[in-house]
């Protein structure tokens, strides 16, 4: 329930949440299926969900199971893996869009690209499948 309300603040006000380091591991070669390119969010209010993705990407869910990448620049994209707290730069923003700018602990970063995606996790079991089988091989 808190971690709910944690990222209700991070769509309206751009207060910091907490996002999980469960089970992160090495970035796995993920292709997420885009369903529209470069797009806008139009109600930053409306994202219920964020986490890290696969490929080190910066995943939105919002409404009812719409997902969205958000691809951020280096070394903002390698430290998603570590960085604990997350947040809107501009909390009056009421949109984000590739020209929003997030903060990942303390640094401001640029979204460098936004699509939105296809539910993340099919994509994510298919490439640990294929990790699995490489290394079995």
């Amino acid at each position: 329930m808190r971690m709910h309300i944690l990222l209700a603040a991070f769509a309206t006000v751009g207060a910091v949440a907490c996002a999980s380091q469960e089970g992160r591991a090495e970035p796995v070669p993920v292709e997420y299926k885009v369903i529209r390119a470069d797009v806008t969010i139009p109600f930053s209010r409306d994202v219920r969900h964020f986490r890290v993705g696969a490929d080190n990407s910066l995943l939105l869910e919002v409404g009812g199971n719409r997902w969205y990448r958000a691809q951020l620049p280096e070394p903002c994209k390698s430290d998603l893996d570590w960085e604990m707290s997350i947040g809107l730069a501009d909390r009056a923003a009421t949109s984000i869009s590739k020209f929003t700018d997030v903060i990942v602990d303390g640094r401001r970063c640029r979204i460098i690209g936004l699509d939105q995606i296809e539910d993340p996790k099919a994509a994510e079991a298919a490439a640990r499948a294929a990790a699995a089988t490489k290394t079995a091989s």
